[in-house]
C-alpha cells in the first residue's frame, strides 16, 4: 500500500526559500572579510540598490546600460559621506583617516581612469546589480 504524501511536499522546489537564505548567508560571511573601508562603501551601494530593486526596473533588464551605470555609480558617489568614513576610521587607525581625507580632498567625478575610488564603487555597485538579478531570476517564477 502507497503512503499518502502530504499536498506541500508534492509542490516542485520545496526548498527556495531555505537555498535563497543559504546564498544570502554565504555572502554575508564573504562580505564579513572586506576592510572596513569596502564594507563603508557596500553600505551605500546596498542602500542605493534598494532604492533601484522594484519590478521593471533598470536593473533588470537584458543587457543593462552603461549610461545608466555610470549615472547611478556617480549618485552613489554623491551620497557617499567621506567625512563618517573618515570619522570612521580616525577613531581605528590614525593613518587610515589621513588616507581617507586625502581621498576626500581629491575627489572628483569619474572622469579619469585611475579614480580607484570610482572604480571600487563600480565594481561593488556591478557586484550588487548581479546578485539581485540572479536573485530575481531565481524567485520570480514562484511568486
Amino acid at each position: 500500500m502507497e503512503e499518502k504524501v502530504p499536498f506541500y511536499m508534492t509542490y516542485p522546489m520545496q526548498n527556495l526559500y531555505s537555498a535563497e537564505l543559504e546564498y544570502e548567508k554565504d555572502m554575508e560571511r564573504v562580505r564579513e572579510l572586506y576592510p572596513k573601508e569596502i564594507s563603508f562603501i557596500q553600505d551605500a551601494v546596498e542602500k542605493h540598490c534598494d532604492k533601484l530593486e522594484y519590478e521593471g526596473s533598470r536593473i533588470y533588464d537584458e543587457v543593462p546600460d552603461t549610461m545608466m551605470m555610470q549615472a547611478e555609480v556617480e549618485k552613489i558617489l554623491s551620497s557617499l559621506s567621506l567625512d563618517d568614513m573618515t570619522q570612521e576610521a580616525s577613531v581605528q587607525e590614525p593613518q587610515k583617516k589621513l588616507y581617507f581625507e586625502a581621498v576626500a580632498q581629491s575627489y572628483r567625478p569619474c572622469r579619469r581612469a585611475n579614480d580607484y575610488l570610482c572604480s571600487v564603487v563600480k565594481i561593488l555597485f556591478g557586484n550588487e546589480i548581479y546578485r539581485r538579478r540572479c536573485r530575481h531570476r531565481r524567485c520570480r517564477r514562484f511568486w
